[in-house]
């Protein structure tokens, strides 16, 4: 069982490492965009893997946010 469990968890963590979102991602920049336009606030960007890491780092290098 124990066997088991842990190739679950390494099947997991591979997965979550495969799908890493960057400021370039198509989400990423949906995002941006509909946080520009006024449609969203940053506080909305769901917390998905890093999509909120990479979504706050593209609005700090346009000046549309301060970085903490």
């Amino acid at each position: 069982m124990s066997k088991i469990l842990n190739k679950i968890k390494n099947i997991k963590r591979r997965v979550l490492n495969m799908f890493k979102f960057n400021k370039d991602s198509g989400c990423t920049k949906v995002w941006v965009t509909l946080i520009i336009g006024g449609t969203y606030n940053y506080d909305q960007v769901p917390e998905l893997l890093n999509l909120r890491e990479c979504v706050k780092e593209v609005l700090i290098e346009m000046g549309m946010v301060e970085s903490k």
